[in-house]
């Protein structure tokens, strides 16, 4: 089977790209965490994009074709993937240290309040769930029936739509733990451990009083105590 002829030059990756090689004055709260994992991913395909044009200069198609094939995409996605479950992970630790750092919360409980290793599998596989459509598309990368332009820009823009369901995954997994957060924010620590002591030690304190003061019988372990009080 003969392969389809790889274009002489490359279309831009950015125009391609849409949403995600905006770059917003001002991120929201929900997607500062994962913009270190976007600016990764586009330098990935930019840096693989590059080294294809490279081949294609030197008339070299085929490797050209593989250098911006089905494993580059799906290499540079699982990467941002794998750094955006990083961030998110440590996003969400530090505001569950924020609250509890608010509240004055034990640090017992707070141990077992942020998140484990379980929990960042989870987040992973989430975040990975979002990729889906583009896993299906980057086969069109290998279709020798398929223009090579044509099938990148329908990569593109399944990476574009599988970015933006990354990027709402994220969000979501934020304000789960938000809600965490605040239930530890909220939290006030119980004064009756501190009403108990201070009325035994009031009680303590009076019948001292008493005791010294002649009215209670002393018992034998405090007359060093009383007898030297007496003799003042």
């Amino acid at each position: 089977m003969t392969a389809a002829p790889t274009p002489a030059a490359l279309p831009e990756l950015g125009p391609l790209l849409g949403t995600l090689v905006a770059s917003p004055v001002e991120l929201p709260a929900g997607r500062a965490p994962l913009e270190e994992a976007r600016l990764e991913l586009l330098s990935q395909l930019f840096d693989k994009a590059g080294a294809a044009r490279a081949l294609l200069a030197k008339g070299d198609a085929s490797a050209a074709r593989a250098a911006l094939g089905r494993a580059a995409w799906l290499e540079a996605w699982e990467r941002a993937v794998a750094l955006a479950a990083r961030t998110l992970g440590q996003e969400i630790e530090r505001r569950i240290r924020l609250a509890a750092a608010e509240s004055r919360y034990p640090r017992k409980r707070l141990t077992a309040s942020l998140p484990d290793a379980e929990d960042r599998r989870v987040l992973a596989a989430r975040l990975s769930a979002a990729g889906i459509g583009l896993e299906e598309s980057v086969a069109l990368l290998e279709d020798p029936a398929r223009p090579w332009d044509e099938a990148l820009r329908r990569v593109t823009g399944e990476l574009e739509a599988a970015w933006e369901r990354l990027t709402a995954t994220g969000i979501r997994e934020l304000e789960t733990w938000d809600r965490r957060a605040e239930v530890i924010r909220a939290w006030r620590r119980s004064w009756a451990p501190l009403l108990t002591a201070g009325t035994i030690a009031l009680l303590l304190a009076i019948w001292l009083g008493l005791v010294l003061g002649g009215f209670l019988p002393a018992p034998g372990w405090l007359r060093p105590l009383t007898d030297w009080v007496w003799n003042l």
